[in-house]
């Protein structure tokens, strides 16, 4: 939450964690990632800043004293970047019903709220259903997501890629957390050589050559891009 859905730390402190957690734990250890439960106020609350709340710090009495809803769409490309890195990386992803459309609410029981169906969902609801959809779709037709290699290229505040490899298959994971489309300039090998890798949520291709790749991502979104071996593992 504070990187993705507050933006308060940088996507070094993201790694510098997340290489603690490999560490400590192992790899081997199919541990459990997640963007919420039925215990925490929802994700997007935090994206769209209602909470923290600063006139109450019990999320909890905010859900009973305010509407809690999605007023800033901005709210919903940061919950893209996080489902982006949590189905890119080692473990089992853990998805909180509703949390694939965005749907918000503050401390239990305001984040047990009806899920909702067809015409009560959203245009950017269903977009962000869509996203999540890819990307499962993706980790499962591709070992690199979840079993693979992985190398980071680039770990700063606001730009991040890795690059993972699980046998022949290939993976490179890139986010922009900037208002700017940005460019970026990665060397893949040894893990790659020459290769046309696709963007599973665009469809982009992009070609590597001798190792070298030159790509450009949208403001304040993701690109997941793999080979076209992929083979369904689970």
């Amino acid at each position: 939450i504070p990187c993705f859905a507050q933006t308060q730390l940088g996507f070094d402190e993201l790694e510098s964690a997340l290489r603690e957690s490999e560490e400590v734990y192992g790899r081997s250890v199919r541990m459990s990632a997640l963007l919420g439960n039925h215990d925490k106020s929802r994700f997007i609350a935090f994206a769209d800043g209602d909470l923290p709340d600063p006139s109450d710090s019990d999320d909890e009495e905010v859900g009973w004293s305010k509407i809690i809803r999605v007023d800033n769409v901005a709210a919903y490309k940061k919950l893209k970047l996080a489902m982006t890195f949590l189905l890119s990386i080692d473990g089992v992803p853990m998805i909180y019903y509703g949390d694939e459309i965005g749907m918000s609410g503050a401390g239990d029981p305001d984040n047990r709220r009806m899920m909702r169906f067809g015409k009560d969902v959203t245009e950017e609801e269903t977009a962000v259903k869509a996203h999540f959809t890819k990307l499962a779709k993706t980790r499962a037709e591709h070992p690199s997501l979840y079993l693979g290699s992985r190398r980071v290229l680039v770990a700063d505040e606001d730009h991040y890629a890795y690059v993972r490899k699980h046998e022949d298959d290939v993976s490179l994971v890139v986010f922009n957390r900037t208002e700017e489309m940005q460019r970026y300039v990665l060397e893949l090998a040894p893990e790659v050589s020459d290769i046309v890798l696709i963007d599973a949520l665009s469809d982009a291709e992009i070609t590597v050559c001798n190792g070298r790749v030159v790509l450009e991502v949208g403001a304040m979104e993701s690109a997941v891009f793999v080979s076209s071996n992929g083979v369904n593992a689970y």
